[in-house]
């Protein structure tokens, strides 16, 4: 039912350079023995590098966006995870359920 419907998510304008940071440093790296999240170590790495990010903030974004992205992953390899267009629909008709119990 969903699968056509527009998924409304921001646009990055001003924050795609991030996005794109992300994809080319990789947001996962291997250990050797699993796949994890680009680390505080990676992000260094690539900032002092490239030059792409400077300001600490774009760290922890770069950060915060890499784990996301891992968690995201992680829970698209299960056969019973809900995608994102699933979680958004069931968040929605909690919330209406919740102002429903309200009145």
């Amino acid at each position: 039912m969903l699968e056509r419907e527009p998924l409304l998510l921001p646009v990055l304008d001003a924050g795609q350079y991030l996005v794109d940071a992300m994809f080319k440093m990789g947001p996962t790296v291997s250990t050797g023995f699993e796949e994890v999240a680009a680390d505080w170590v990676c992000i260094d790495a690539f900032a002092r590098s490239t030059g792409r990010i400077s300001e600490p903030w774009e760290f922890e974004a770069l950060f915060d966006m890499c784990s996301a992205y891992y968690h995201g992953w992680c829970a698209g390899a299960s056969p019973l995870a809900m995608s994102p267009v699933e979680i958004a629909e069931a968040a929605r008709i909690a919330e209406v359920d919740r102002i429903r119990d309200l009145d």
